[in-house]
């Protein structure tokens, strides 16, 4: 019988102190952002939540904002998202 091993590749948070954003009480005419990431199917994967959140909750419109793949976004992406949009959907797909 063989064995195989299992790691796990999980770490510990290097966040400290760490908040979640205030959730808003509705949804009903609020602008979503999405920040996409450039990996296959992200932008499509939150498009497709935001349409969704669109027609179910009433969300008004959409921003989309791009960074690099490997890096963060910009501070200019950040602070445009940060003005215009009153949450932001951030992850990623392959």
């Amino acid at each position: 019988m063989s064995r195989v091993r299992v790691y796990d590749p999980t770490a510990p948070s290097s966040i400290r102190d760490g908040r979640l954003a205030p959730r808003p009480e509705h949804l009903q005419g609020t602008v979503a952002g999405i920040l996409d990431n450039g990996k296959a199917n992200a932008g499509m994967l939150m498009a497709g939540i935001v349409e969704q959140l669109k027609s179910r909750y009433g969300v008004k419109d959409v921003l989309v904002r791009k960074k690099p793949v490997a890096g963060p976004a910009s501070q200019q992406v950040v602070a445009d998202l940060k003005a215009n949009c009153d949450f932001v959907l951030v992850g990623s797909a392959d």
